[in-house]
């Protein structure tokens, strides 16, 4: 007697939700700290020569999204990710997503629910706007090519989840000012 069984449903997420607090330095380490933690000691530590890039706030459950200048995308959560302590360096990102030899990161981001957009500036002064939504995939890759274009050096980016008025530095003191619609 054969019998076929039901497909097994897909398992819920069992990872512990709980808030963090995400420390990117200039060279690349991402430490994720509970507000407990913080607490108890907020002097951020960095390696000599390094310092503070971004910060959020977020939660255990998150992705992040770490722009590279390979034009690549690499996606992880922070679940993947050991909590720490403001004593620490924390985890060295090109390490920690098998990026390519010389690969480092330029930008990142919590997408939450890849609604918004991304605003990507680059070296010859132009910006462009890409939908959140192009970064969401099905399935769990960790890395997207193609993330930008590449004919000119990603500077910066910026998230928005609303429009919004801007002000843009140049290097030799001159700013614009525009809506981000």
């Amino acid at each position: 007697y054969d019998h076929q069984t039901a497909p097994e449903a897909e398992p819920e997420d069992e990872t512990p939700d709980y808030p963090v607090h995400l420390f990117l330095s200039q060279e690349g380490y991402l430490k994720k700290i509970t507000p407990q933690s913080l607490r108890m000691a907020s002097e951020q530590k960095y390696k000599e020569g390094d310092g503070p890039c971004l910060y959020w706030e977020g939660s255990s459950r998150d992705e992040l999204l770490v722009f590279t200048d390979k034009q690549q995308c690499y996606k992880t959560r922070l679940s993947e990710f050991d909590d720490s302590k403001a004593s620490v360096l924390g985890d060295y990102l090109p390490t920690k997503l098998s990026m390519d030899q010389e690969e480092r990161v330029v930008w990142a981001c919590v997408p939450g629910d890849y609604s918004g957009n991304l605003l990507f500036f680059f070296e010859n002064g132009k910006a462009a706007r890409v939908e959140l939504s192009a970064y969401q995939t099905q399935t769990r890759r960790k890395k997207l090519t193609g993330a930008y274009c590449d004919k000119f050096h990603l500077v910066s980016a910026c998230l928005l989840a609303e429009d919004q008025e801007m002000a843009v530095g140049s290097s030799d003191g001159r700013c614009v000012v525009f809506h981000t619609a």
